[in-house]
């Protein structure tokens, strides 16, 4: 094995490759790199890193497994695997799961047998202390979510709001929040896991929630050593862990039926929907605020369908799907809209669409009423999975233009079901890549008076469903419930000692 002195220039390269998203000469220099056996678990993780950003994701899961199978502690390269397994159509609930069981096996567990009791005061009516860990306090779709519920807490919270995004990644989101919070806005970026759980202990917090999930960012060391009596996932990537720290995981009984149920260590309590929304508005707050519903494109050109997802979610299954749509459909257009659809990712997804690919069109990062906006062009989006819509569905319906979505086993793709069923509109789910098509083509087809239907009565159904009337009280309901359950517990406790 070379030294890290001869290796010196090629680690150089290798930077310098990272830096100006040189993907394939940056490859080439790891796999040297890896090849020479430099920091083998390290070198690896980074290949892996590598092949996702040029859209080879079973590549990449592969380099992180092997990353933890030379260092089994390799805490990024277990949440970067369980995050890209979760995206992937083949993967299974058991191999979902297994890889979880395997992140906390071998980095959680360790945390967790530092964990200390609890000081907080067992009072069952007392103002609730809520903790809320994420790195999305900037503009961010997740943040869109549990937004609609901690920006509206009523005075029987406190809330405090920790934040994990670096300083250098603050914008406009960010400083509303430091406003509104003041002091229970806590910047807490270069704190390290147990450094954190010890603040959120001496804090007091009675209930910590989890709004990242194995996305960046996240925090679960720090739930690991449990700071807080009750810990809960929620919104942001409500999946589960496979752990003992968490207490309870939010869903309801679309996105949690028995059959997952039975498989997650987390105790589901349901919401009315999985997820919450506030509506935009450009003025006044109101939802009316916004454009009202334009005529069906179909009417007058071809269908016109729309993806607005990141370029991760589109998988080969999908646009084999989308592509026998298009393929039926000769007059009709995809929509693609996202940030990230880099040059290598519209390549790869251009390609999988085979001869429709003159059918698709992508477009890039606009402010986010104007991303709004450009729903008025579509008339049907097309949800993708495994990984469903979630705040883009939310966003989709308050645009008048309902998703098609195909229902499967694994609660990843289960979310847009949850959400069209409590909107009202449950002909959009789909159980088979067959009705799927069949829906799709016929709504823009046969079915224009049913999709019309729907376009004009898609936001009104959405913000006068449970998704946005009521969902704040629910939410505090469920955690006074979970707080008295404690303070059940606390007392028996105390009497069996005296």
């Amino acid at each position: 094995m070379e030294s890290s002195e001869d290796l010196a220039p090629l680690l150089a390269e290798a930077q310098a490759h990272c830096d100006k998203g040189w993907w394939r000469e940056a490859r080439v220099a790891l796999g040297t790199l890896y090849e020479k056996g430099h920091r083998p678990a390290f070198t690896a993780q980074q290949i892996g890193d590598v092949e996702a950003a040029l859209s080879h994701y079973d590549d990449a899961i592969r380099w992180h497994q092997q990353a933890i199978t030379i260092e089994p502690r390799s805490y990024r390269s277990h949440e970067i695997l369980i995050f890209l397994q979760d995206a992937r159509a083949t993967t299974t609930e058991a191999q979902a799961s297994a890889a979880r069981r395997l992140w906390w096996d071998h980095c959680g567990t360790i945390a967790y047998a530092h964990r200390q009791p609890h000081q907080n005061t067992p009072h069952p009516y007392k103002r609730l202390r809520i903790g809320y860990v994420t790195g999305d306090v900037n503009f961010h779709s997740a943040a869109i979510a549990w937004t609609a519920v901690v920006a509206r807490h009523t005075d029987q919270i406190e809330t405090c709001l920790y934040s994990t995004l670096e300083r250098h990644r603050y914008d406009n989101r960010t400083r509303l929040w430091q406003e509104a919070l003041g002091n229970h806005f806590v910047d807490v970026s270069e704190q390290v896991p147990h450094q954190l759980a010890l603040t959120i202990q001496q804090d007091r917090v009675d209930i910590l929630v989890d709004l990242a999930g194995f996305t960046n960012n996240n925090r679960l060391m720090t739930f690991a050593y449990r700071p807080a009596p009750i810990q809960i996932q929620a919104w942001g990537y409500v999946l589960g862990t496979q752990s003992p720290t968490f207490d309870v995981l939010f869903a309801d009984p679309i996105v949690a039926p028995p059959a997952i149920r039975a498989g997650l260590a987390e105790r589901v309590i349901d919401l009315p929907c999985v997820l919450s929304y506030h509506p935009p508005s450009k003025a006044t707050g109101k939802a009316e605020d916004m454009p009202g519903p334009t005529p069906l494109p179909c009417l007058t050109d071809g269908p016109t369908f729309c993806v607005f997802q990141r370029a991760m979610k589109i998988t080969e299954q999908c646009v084999r799907v989308w592509r026998r749509i298009l393929e039926a459909l000769p007059s009709a257009r995809i929509l693609f809209k996202s940030g990230d659809y880099t040059p290598i990712a519209r390549t790869t997804i251009a390609d999988w669409f085979g001869p429709t690919r003159n059918q698709i069109v992508f477009d890039f990062n606009t402010s986010h009423t104007d991303h709004l906006l450009w729903y008025q062009d579509a008339d049907l989006a097309l949800d993708p999975w495994p990984q469903t819509g979630g705040v883009s569905t939310l966003e989709a319906c308050m645009m008048h233009v309902p998703p098609v979505t195909l229902l499967g086993a694994r609660m990843i793709q289960r979310t847009s079901g949850s959400i069209m069923t409590t909107v009202g509109f449950p002909s959009c789910v789909t159980t088979t890549e067959e009705e799927y098509i069949a829906r799709a083509i016929a709504l823009v087809t046969t079915h224009r008076d049913e999709l019309a239907a729907m376009r004009a009565t898609a936001r009104t159904r959405l913000v006068s469903s449970p998704i946005c009337i009521g969902y704040v009280e629910a939410v505090e309901q469920r955690y006074r419930m979970l707080w008295q359950e404690w303070c059940d517990r606390q007392q028996q406790t105390s009497q069996q000692v005296m």
